[in-house]
């Protein structure tokens, strides 16, 4: 795999593929945004995968990606893809069923 992010210290609830094209724009914003999302929102309860379709295509076929930015949202169902920069925090918010994690949970 690319590159894997997690918390090997929490239990991971979310599970994550991000797919991206190399260093371009809206790949490089669509990593920092994913993290800054899993920073507000999901408190270290999360692993992802960031896949460049460069050099691991296969994959992105093997998940039915054919355009990047891709997010797909593995776990907890329902399995969600969204396309794009992510740039839209509400939506990706909404879509995604995030809410804030707090310590104690």
């Amino acid at each position: 795999m690319a590159q894997r992010f997690d918390n090997k210290n929490r239990k991971n609830d979310f599970v994550f593929k991000l797919f991206v094209a190399g260093d371009e724009p809206h790949s490089t914003q669509a990593k920092a945004n994913m993290k800054t999302l899993c920073e507000t929102y999901l408190n270290g309860r999360y692993q992802m995968d960031i896949i460049d379709v460069f050099t691991y295509f296969d994959l992105a076929i093997e998940n039915n990606i054919f355009l990047s930015p891709a997010l797909i949202k593995e776990s907890p169902g329902p399995k969600t893809v969204i396309f794009g920069n992510l740039s839209d925090t509400e939506e990706v918010v909404k879509a995604l069923g995030l809410k804030v994690f707090s310590d104690e949970q």
